[in-house]
Formats: C-alpha cells, structure tokens, sequence
C-alpha cells in the first residue's frame, strides 16, 4: 500500500481528496503545514506529498524547507505559467489547478508513484522537454480550467466532468473528433476547448455552420475557387480550409454538407491535399478537424444523406454532450453565471439570484438547452426592475401552462386544447409552428418560442416541419 501525505490548510480544496484517494486503497495522512508535517511524522517514509501552493506560500524560504524525498505534486488555487514553472523547476513533479477532477489527479498520481528513483535527479527543464505536449496543455488548462466560468464550459455534473476528462486525453493529439449534441449545448465552445488546450493554440481556428452557407457556394467557402472558375468568380479565392491551415478547422452542422463537398472534405483528411473549385493542382495543407452535428450520422448514412467512408473518417474520437435537462445542480450555476453576464452586457448593475428565480428555472425541461436558458434570462433582466430580476420575465413555456387562460391568448389557448394529454415538448413546438407560421415571420415565431432564428431552423429540420409554402403569381 501506498502512503500518501497531503499538506494543505483546512479550507483547501485539496482537502477533499483525501477521501478521494482512500477510497482507491492508498494510505492518506494530512497536515496543515510543513511544519506540522514535520514535527510530527519523518517525510521521507512517505510515496508521495500532495501539496497545496498555499502551504507553500507560508515557508519563508521553500526551496530549503520542501525536501527531496519524497517527490510531490503541486496543486495551486490560483494556477499560473510563472508558478508553474516554479514549482518543476524546484522539484514538483507535477503542477495542476484547483479543483481538479479524481480521474486527473488519480492518473498523476499513479504515474509520479511509476517514475523510477533515477527521475529525482532530472532538472525540470528535461522533464518539460521530455513532455512538452502534456505540460504546455496542463499549463493552458490551469489559467481556465474546465468547468469554471472562465474556460467558457461551466459545469461540475458526472456528466460533464466526463466529457472534460474525454477532452484532457485527446487535447495533446490531432485525433479527428465528433461533437455531439442537441442544439444549444455549447458544441461550439467544446471545439473552441480543445484547440486552446491543443499544441495548435498559437493558430487559428476557423469556424464554419455548414448549415448557415448556401449549399451552391458551399465548396467555394470551403475550398477557395480560381479566377473564372463559375460566373461571377472575378478574382481567386484561397477558403476559409487554406485558412486554418496549421491550426484548426470546426465545421458546425456537418450533417448539412452537400455529398459534393463530403467527397472533396475526404480527400483533405486521406492525402491532406486540397483542390480549389477549377483548378488543376493540389495545395498541401495540415489542419486538425473538429466537426459537430445534433443529427444521427449513422441514419443518414444509411438513407443515402452522409458518405460512410468519410462517416468513419469523422467516428475517430467522439465527443457527447449532456442535454441542460440532465444536467442537475449545472443548471443553477450556469444561470448564476448568465445572470452575472448578461448585466454586464446591458450595463445593469448586479441583481442578486434569488430563489423563486431558481426555482422556476430548474422546473423548466429546456428544449433549446442553453442557448435558451441565455435567451430567456436576457429577456429577463430587460424586462425586469434595475434592482431585481423577476422569474416571470423568463416568458417561458412552463410558466404560460401554469398561469392557464390569464397568460396566453385565446387563440394560443385553443391550439393548447386541441393537443391530447401527454403531449412531448416536440410535438407542442411542431404544432405552434404549423398553426402560426401563416401569420408570423421566422423572427416573430423564434421570439414567441424563447429561441434564435437558427435553433428554430435547426428544430425545422430535426422534427422535417415544412415551411410556409408562398404563392407565386
């Protein structure tokens, strides 16, 4: 059995390990300092030490106070490159933030407690240079790790610290990956994570919604086209692929790639080649793919809508997104956190989140995820007192059930009436679309459901509602 000695002031978050690591059959001892630590117990009888930065901040001089042996790791509430670089150079085998999930730590811990005795004596400038790939993403990820607020990917539930540990092993490579998730999860920030904790962070990231381009000038954005290759093609054009060339290139909605463009997509990934429309020569170019669809490839593949081949040129790594609803105490966080932001875009001053807010909030299922939960706490604070916000500017769908006739129109009550009881949230948003569509725009109608313009389109093509049909004198 391993020992283990964990120094770490009381209110650290370091502290939570302990039961953490127990749980996992090592031998766990703590103390608050190295001074208690080493009043009481001889260090060098020990594995390994989990130290917390703090502890450290306390030495008058740490470099003659943190022994030698046994090795230690780092872990810093307020992470940063100089500290970092600090701590290998004296010593540390590893530099992590706080919190950090059990599997991460478990991982370092179990690779510092495999190091022969001969790493000991490596400087840390070897042990940077041995890994550079690992510790610079450690190093990105300890300035915004994921899950805070700052990292753009708010979240602490299972299945988000899932994704996040998923996200860990395949930052350091150029793996192909596939998002998936229902509109409105944060696919695109997901993709925006990986290339900033990847070894292209330095280059660009190019995003494209294959959805969002008309599908005759699709493989023109893409792939560039030269002078006179179509009317209209005055001057050549490079694409938004020759862009991301050495660094990443996110396709949003990869689903609604015409066949054309796949074919031409397949050949970037198989040769790393790329052809602009009416050329005669290939240009090079080396991107790292991140693609993302709120569809089933997989049917589509069979119905003749997707290439299989390039299917499971994507399939290599997959990444899943949790829809809002399943997603627990996150919701309350992340409203916390929208609340917050939201006032600074308007230039309110801050309102405190109050209970009947959450309240109304977690009782609501979400079906545009959060991009909806956003759209609906900014109607909120616009409509709500300078000094408060109130949960019934939300205007959401659960609360127009609750307040019965008082809160819709009479011709939204008699579209309520004519659905049978035990009706799904799709089959609601289907049936007010197809009843209101003759009288309202796209806009009026994405307003009316609490969604953008772009998730109602997204919701046409996952539930096949057809649009209003026009007549043409």
């Amino acid at each position: 059995m391993h020992s283990i000695m964990i120094i770490c002031p009381d209110n650290s978050l370091l502290k939570e390990s302990e039961r953490w690591l127990s749980k996992y059959g090592f031998q766990i001892n703590t103390s608050q300092s190295f001074e208690q630590a080493n009043k009481y117990y001889d260090l060098s009888a020990f594995d390994l030490m989990l130290v917390d930065q703090a502890a450290i901040e306390l030495l008058e001089n740490p470099t003659n106070e943190i022994p030698e042996n046994p090795k230690h790791i780092v872990l810093d509430a307020k992470p940063s490159l100089s500290t970092g670089v600090n701590s290998m150079a004296e010593g540390a085998v590893y530099y992590l933030p706080l919190p950090t999930d059990i599997e991460t730590l478990l991982k370092h811990v179990v690779n510092t407690l495999e190091q022969g005795d001969q790493e000991k004596a490596t400087p840390a400038s070897e042990i940077v240079s041995s890994n550079p790939v690992l510790f610079a993403a450690s190093e990105r990820e300890a300035a915004l790790p994921l899950g805070s607020p700052g990292s753009g990917i708010i979240g602490q539930c299972p299945p988000m610290l899932e994704l996040f540990s998923d996200m860990r092993k395949v930052s350091g490579t150029d793996v192909t990956v596939l998002i998936r998730g229902e509109s409105g999860t944060g696919k695109e920030l997901v993709a925006k994570a990986l290339h900033n904790l990847s070894q292209r962070h330095d280059q660009p990231i190019i995003t494209v919604n294959c959805a969002a381009i008309p599908e005759n000038l699709i493989e023109s954005e893409l792939f560039g086209h030269e002078k006179g290759a179509f009317t209209g093609a005055t001057t050549a054009h490079d694409g938004l692929i020759i862009a991301a060339d050495k660094g990443t290139l996110f396709l949003d909605e990869i689903g609604e790639l015409p066949l054309e463009a796949q074919a031409r997509l397949l050949r970037v990934l198989q040769e790393g080649e790329i052809r602009r429309v009416g050329a005669t020569q290939s240009t090079h170019v080396d991107i790292r793919l991140i693609t993302a669809t709120h569809r089933n490839l997989f049917e589509m593949v069979k119905n003749g809508q997707f290439r299989e081949d390039l299917y499971y040129r994507l399939y290599v790594m997959e990444l899943l997104l949790p829809p809002l609803r399943d997603r627990g105490e996150d919701i309350s966080i992340l409203a916390e956190a929208l609340l917050e932001k939201t006032c600074l875009k308007h230039r309110r001053p801050p309102v405190p989140y109050n209970k009947t807010f959450d309240r109304t909030i977690r009782s609501h299922d979400w079906p545009g995820n959060v991009r909806e939960l956003e759209n609906a706490i900014e109607r909120a604070i616009i409509l709500s007192p300078m000094d408060r916000v109130e949960a019934a500017n939300l205007k959401l769908a659960s609360q127009h059930h609750s307040q019965g006739q008082s809160s819709r129109t009479s011709s939204d009550d008699s579209v309520k009436a004519t659905l049978p009881e035990g009706t799904t949230l799709d089959d609601y948003f289907k049936h007010f679309v197809l009843t209101h569509q003759h009288k309202m725009t796209e806009t009026q109608l994405a307003h009316s459901l609490g969604i953008s313009r772009k998730s109602l389109w997204e919701r046409r093509q996952k539930l096949a509602i057809p649009k209003k049909v026009t007549n043409k004198k």
